[in-house]
């Protein structure tokens, strides 16, 4: 193992022992994949899949659990998770995505998007809640799942990302009416 596949690995290692007790997170978090009402009026809670999370994945999978399967009707809307500055939007071949720097020390992370809500550009501001864009799948992906891929970065990119799921348990839910 060279010099730079030891400082790899240890900076894997901070990232995977790295947990909530380690961070302030504040107030004012939202799920950023609302609670769906859908036409016959049940309630369907968004929630974090870890089924088709493979080994080097860094944030969560979010949809819903409906009859035992994951879901996302077409047209789910992606919200912000806090208030924010748009600091990117970007396309690549898994979708559209967007961060958002919600200033020192966190920014989040949004990806599989089929496309982004009107405004959502570099240097936007939005307020938790707001409308981001339209949940899509992967297209790399076999299973074709709809979801989000979401991450929240503490103090850093990417490579800072911090398992959300522990936290997201006290955050707030605004509800969304299926069509």
């Amino acid at each position: 193992m060279d010099d730079e596949d030891a400082l790899l690995a240890i900076g894997l290692l901070l990232m995977l022992t790295m947990n909530n007790s380690d961070v302030t997170w504040g107030d004012g978090w939202v799920w950023p994949v609302p609670t769906l009402m859908d036409p016959d009026g049940r309630v369907l809670p968004a929630a974090i899949s870890q089924e088709f999370r493979p080994p080097s994945h860094k944030g969560v999978d979010i949809m819903y659990r409906d009859d035992g399967k994951w879901t996302a009707p077409e047209g789910t809307p992606i919200i912000a998770a806090h208030d924010a500055t748009v600091w990117s939007t970007g396309e690549t071949a898994r979708g559209h995505n967007v961060v958002l720097d919600h200033g020192p020390p966190w920014a989040t992370f949004y990806q599989h998007l089929v496309s982004l809500a009107p405004g959502i550009v570099k240097g936007a501001r939005v307020k938790a809640g707001d409308h981001l864009g339209f949940m899509g799948a992967d297209p790399t992906d076999p299973q074709g799942l709809r979801h989000l891929h979401f991450e929240t970065w503490y103090k850093g990119n990417g490579d800072a990302a911090v398992d959300p799921a522990k936290a997201m348990a006290a955050w707030g839910r605004i509800q969304w009416q299926a069509a």
